[in-house]
């Protein structure tokens, strides 16, 4: 097995489940009551309010079962667990930083989990609310967490042109907040179908240049804003939706990144593609590299092959567990420096204990510079930390 037990290791992709109490206080008042949150009833019922609506609380336990025997993760999924029974360390800082010790973890940037949902909302107004409740909290969560922890911070919804501007409004806010070093959208065009190099959404990519800020592209689960489940009509679940529409969306983010010229307008950008594996990321960028040489008539603005783009300005995620790990960090055409890896914890298909000794495995017959850059040393210079 390789040996890394000297190197760092940054998670570039772990979750909070949102605290169940916390945020309607970082809100205005008018919007209080519809603010994430959970209310337990004199039954001991736990319900969750949000955005209007009460529904039971129990069936989002499941995603903070990492570490769990098959027996608890059986009874989270069959809605028998209590949103405040997941593991502690899901919302709690002090916690996550002794599992983080467990599984030799130096830091950890933080993405939530139902409100990467946010974005299909349709109240923009409330978005708006939500989005700034949950970065302000998240932006003291992470002061819990003795230098090791920080966050990627939510965006309002966007589906009519004139949305966009909030979403680079929150970004710039973003950007002064402590602790939160992306922010997050969903790898799906939400304004009318419209693809993301369509200038509509320019003013978002200059708010990331402006403030450093990379956007981190990450799919949820749910077929409810354009993009391959509704595009191909997948039916409504985890598995096929995770399974397909995933890499699919992100990878069409990636075309239009690079191909489409946004890294070519914004050069000062960065991009991050999470959770959609990356063992694809080598034959898709020689494939937008070969359509962009054979066509180049469609894209004679461009001044780089997308490979290059990528190269310069993007990052992919990849699970510890990846067979393709090595090959990619070997390919001139992505690299060590360009690949990060991600945890997924609290949730239940994350491995805890020992997804530092997983990511190991993958990374045995590389250089200890390659491993180096793939457990620490490419998120410090994406996210800026460390």
């Amino acid at each position: 097995m390789a040996e890394t037990s000297e190197l760092q290791h940054i998670d570039s992709d772990g979750h909070i489940l949102e605290h169940p109490t916390a945020m309607p206080d970082y809100a205005p008042a008018e919007f209080r009551d519809r603010i994430w949150h959970i209310e337990t009833d004199e039954d001991g019922q736990e319900w969750l309010n949000y955005n209007g609506a009460r529904t039971p609380a129990n069936g989002m336990a499941a995603a903070g079962t990492a570490g769990m025997s098959d027996e608890e993760r059986a009874r989270a999924f069959r809605g028998e667990m209590r949103y405040t029974e997941v593991r502690p360390a899901a919302y709690n800082a002090k916690a996550r930083l002794q599992d983080m010790d467990e599984d030799g973890i130096d830091l950890a940037v933080l993405y939530p989990t139902m409100l990467l949902g946010l974005q299909s909302i349709t109240d923009v107004p409330f978005t708006v609310a939500q989005a700034r409740a949950y970065n302000d909290w998240a932006s003291d969560h992470t002061q819990e967490g003795e230098g090791r922890l920080f966050a990627a911070g939510a965006v309002p919804a966007m589906h009519a042109v004139g949305d966009v501007a909030t979403v680079a409004d929150e970004i710039r806010r973003v950007g002064e907040l402590p602790g939160m070093v992306s922010v997050f959208m969903r790898p799906n065009p939400a304004v009318e179908w419209k693809p993301f190099n369509d200038p509509v959404y320019d003013p978002i990519w200059q708010a990331a240049q402006d403030t450093g800020l990379p956007i981190a592209f990450h799919p949820f689960l749910a077929p409810d804003l354009p993009g391959a489940s509704l595009g191909l009509r997948l039916p409504a679940g985890v598995l096929f939706s995770q399974a397909l529409a995933n890499p699919v969306d992100v990878m069409g983010s990636i075309m239009w990144m690079t191909a489409g010229g946004v890294c070519e307008r914004f050069p000062g950008a960065k991009f991050i593609f999470l959770e959609a594996n990356g063992g694809w990321i080598v034959p898709w960028l020689e494939r937008l590299d070969h359509h962009c040489r054979k066509f180049q008539w469609e894209v004679p603005d461009l001044s780089l092959l997308p490979s290059e783009y990528f190269r310069r300005q993007c990052w992919i995620s990849f699970d510890p567990d990846e067979t393709m790990l090595g090959f990619t960090a070997r390919s001139p055409l992505v690299g060590a420096d360009r690949i990060i890896w991600a945890s997924d914890y609290p949730h239940p298909d994350a491995k805890f204990p020992g997804v530092t000794e997983e990511l190991a495995e993958a990374l045995e017959g590389l250089t200890h510079e390659q491993m180096r850059q793939i457990t620490s040393e490419s998120a410090k210079a994406l996210y800026g930390i460390g």
